[in-house]
């Protein structure tokens, strides 16, 4: 089945991280091999799943099958390994015979289930997750992701999409600060452009100094720190804490996601005000 994509999408490396059951000669590994001449079957008639890793997390765009003799299916997705919170991207349906691609509207994912409900037997040739990576994206970015969207969605043909790009900035760089950016990313949605340019602003020209005052404080002080203006009974917290004072102020002149170069910055080794 033929369907034109996006230039930005491609089919992106996974695995197969389990299934209820497998025939002795049918792996379920087979559904990483395009070749027709080996396939994953049950050698059952009704209710098998397979479960799919994904080696980063992406924004999934399509989902190819390429059946051998499943009857009925559905297709459920999510961003951690917790299966009772997937979200349904195919409800229970007809399983096409032979190949079939599904849209899947650059949902957040990691994992992928297939449930085949029927079959004569159970059985599939190959699948291919089709989307864009997404390193570091984890299911408190959901607000971001649910913000910007739209914006991905709306320019599907531009391999250099600035709100794409934006949001694996944020996510790959920001991982490691999540539970000091907990508060801004669960308040979100009060007032997401504000919120927006403040985590643009850590994503991207405050980085470096989130990045060294990180490695700071996990690592064990040594010898004297004359280069910053504290006290001699400070000490280096063993937190990075982000000040909420710092709110980007807004530029009727600049693009939501183009901040003003004029502002004063203060920063001390455990913290970053804006003025």
């Amino acid at each position: 089945m033929e369907v034109e994509l996006e230039p930005r999408v491609k089919a992106l490396p996974f695995k197969v991280k389990a299934m209820s059951r497998e025939s002795p000669s049918q792996k379920a590994l087979h559904v990483l091999d395009t070749d027709l001449r080996t396939h994953w079957s049950t050698a059952t008639n009704t209710k098998e799943w397979i479960l799919l890793e994904l080696d980063e997390p992406c924004l999934l765009s399509h989902i190819q099958i390429y059946n051998k003799s499943v009857l009925e299916w559905e297709i459920a997705v999510g961003l951690r390994y917790k299966p009772e919170t997937f979200q349904k991207v195919r409800p229970r349906c007809e399983a096409p015979r032979r190949d079939m691609i599904y849209p899947t509207n650059y949902t957040p994912c990691r994992y992928v289930r297939i449930s085949c409900l029927r079959g004569n037997p159970i059985a599939i040739f190959f699948v291919q997750l089709i989307g864009v990576s997404v390193a570091g994206l984890e299911p408190e970015f959901q607000p971001v992701v649910n913000y910007l969207l739209p914006h991905i969605l709306s320019h599907k043909q531009d391999p250099h999409d600035i709100h794409l790009q934006l949001l694996q900035d944020m996510t790959s760089r920001l991982l490691v600060f999540l539970p000091q950016l907990e508060t801004d990313l669960s308040s979100f949605p009060d007032s997401p452009e504000s919120n927006l340019r403040f985590l643009a602003m850590l994503a991207g020209p405050l980085y470096p100094i989130l990045h060294v005052v990180n490695e700071r404080t996990t690592s064990k002080p040594s010898g004297n720190i004359t280069d910053l203006d504290v006290s001699k009974s400070s000490q280096l917290s063993p937190t990075l804490t982000v000040s909420s004072n710092f709110e980007p102020r807004r530029s009727r002149s600049a693009s939501p996601l183009i901040l003003s170069a004029y502002r004063a910055i203060v920063f001390r080794p455990d913290a970053i005000l804006c003025f």
